[in-house]
């Protein structure tokens, strides 16, 4: 019985890996390539663990009755520091804690900034608490604000485009009732994500700041769309034309 056991683990196992081998660029959508791969390093340690121990049990040895138990071991402890690792790579600090000075200038909702001028923008936001998502984060860093940088390179407050629901999630996370939402890298995100995945990603996080009293911001040219996605955005978006 505890042959058949040890078998099912290895084959159920076995399948997984597969799966993630097989529909990688799927997963990339939402994972970096990097947590992938360390991942898959991970599981084919523990792969071996497994396979040690259907050995074991096969035929039993002085060797093979230790060797499943330390790779098994070897394979949770890389997988720990993995962890830990990607935990501190991906901890961004965004909260808002500096206000703009100056008198308000937006109510609540969400907006549509046709002229692709941060400095625009930030004004606009003036007397709110300021959060970035951003392609050049120079203007917002120079005034303490926090955000988060779209890029694939490792760097300050870095996020990889891709991770759409991890930055859905810090950004809403981090907004209250007296933040702006700036977002100036619409044309990157779409780039690398497609229109149709952006425009969700955007209107959830439009719906979740408005639950939370939050003013979402984009900053974009129309003119860098297709007019029937610049038709979609300012249906959802208040356009404001200087």
């Amino acid at each position: 019985m505890k042959l058949e056991i040890e078998v099912f683990k290895l084959i159920i196992l076995t399948m997984a890996i597969i799966v993630v081998a097989r529909y990688r660029k799927l997963f990339e959508t939402s994972l970096s390539p990097s947590l992938i791969r360390k991942g898959t390093y991970f599981a084919t340690l523990l792969w071996l663990g497994f396979l040690a121990d259907v050995m074991n049990d096969v035929y039993p040895t002085e060797l093979t009755k230790s060797l499943d138990d330390i790779i098994i071991s070897l394979a949770l402890l890389l997988g720990t520091y993995y962890l830990l690792d990607h935990m501190m790579r991906v901890r961004v600090k965004i909260e808002p804690s500096k206000a703009l000075k100056g008198t308000p200038l937006l109510q609540d909702g969400a907006y549509l900034l046709s002229n692709p001028d941060v400095e625009r923008a930030m004004h606009l936001s003036s007397g709110k608490k300021v959060i970035a998502l951003t392609r050049n984060p120079e203007p917002f860093r120079k005034r303490g604000l926090p955000y988060l940088w779209l890029t694939k390179v490792p760097g300050e407050n870095a996020i990889d485009p891709l991770r759409l629901p991890a930055i859905l999630h810090k950004l809403i996370e981090n907004a209250d009732r007296e933040t702006v939402v700036i977002i100036d890298g619409l044309e990157y995100l779409i780039l690398e994500n497609g229109f149709e995945s952006v425009l969700k990603f955007l209107t959830t996080l439009k719906d979740s700041l408005l639950l939370k009293g939050a003013t979402l911001l984009l900053v974009l040219d129309p003119n860098t769309l297709e007019p029937h996605q610049a038709a979609l955005l300012k249906k959802e978006f208040k356009s404001i034309e200087q």
